[in-house]
């Protein structure tokens, strides 16, 4: 009970303040250093606090959108979207959560195909494979991304999964590089899919949106059409999400104030 009290005095702190270092974390819980960054990296890799590259600071991470602590509800956000998707795809679309070094689906509206792609909601997957989960990686902050690296150990999940590192961080740069991925048969035998991450103000992934389908099916005329659509849906909800939660901050400062 010790450990889960000290977790939440840490996370308190992020009351006032929506940014903080270890070192600032320090000074205010008046614990060591060496415990202060325990935590920490016990509660980033859960992926309830995430590191912002560019001012090497931390704030609440993507873990807790999902809760509905933070922010707004993002399964309410992206349904229009993923409704339109997949009334202009023919094709299931769904969306995922970044939970920990995991992805977890969130929404989903199947295709009204007999034979069609699900995303049965809660489930979990890793984070190494499927377009929808490696977007979250690919835009991931750096050094968690490295970290995960580090410590993943790749298993094949179906014939074309990414078992190499190196070729996974390849995939990655590309998928960064391009802002969206495309994949067949890494996650689930004959399944296709294209996926764009869902960004938060920092440029970090939260989220992903997805359209995907089954092998035989695949529309590869269309694909060109499926990569705009993703990435516009993607880009649309990142931008509603941020200045939602831009509004809520101000709404708590005033309060505060």
């Amino acid at each position: 009970m010790k450990s889960v009290n000290r977790a939440f005095e840490l996370l308190a702190c992020f009351q006032l303040q929506s940014q903080l270092s270890v070192e600032d974390l320090t000074k205010r819980l008046g614990w060591p250093a060496s415990s202060v960054y325990r935590f920490v990296q016990v509660l980033r890799a859960r992926g309830v606090l995430a590191l912002d590259s560019s001012t090497r600071r931390y704030r609440l991470g993507p873990f807790l959108y999902q809760l509905g602590k933070t922010g707004p509800d993002l399964s309410e956000l992206a349904q229009p979207a993923l409704e339109k998707l997949s009334r202009e795809s023919g094709e299931t679309s769904f969306l995922s959560v970044r939970s920990g070094w995991e992805t977890r689906y969130a929404a989903c509206v199947e295709s009204s195909e007999r034979i069609r792609f699900t995303a049965p909601l809660g489930r979990t997957v890793p984070l190494y494979a499927g377009a929808s989960a490696k977007v979250i990686l690919a835009f991931m902050e750096e050094e968690e991304q490295r970290a995960y690296l580090h410590s993943v150990r790749l298993g094949r999940l179906c014939k074309a999964t990414v078992v190499d590192k190196r070729r996974l961080e390849q995939s990655l740069l590309l998928i960064r590089r391009r802002g969206y991925d495309f994949t067949q048969e890494e996650l689930y035998h004959g399944a296709w899919g294209i996926a764009a991450p869902v960004l938060d103000a920092s440029g970090a992934a939260i989220a992903s949106l997805a359209i995907a389908g089954v092998k035989f099916r695949l529309p590869k005329k269309r694909l060109p059409r499926f990569v705009s659509m993703i990435r516009e849906a993607a880009r649309e909800i990142s931008q509603r999400l941020i200045k939602a939660n831009a509004g809520d901050a101000t709404k708590i400062r005033r309060t505060g104030s």
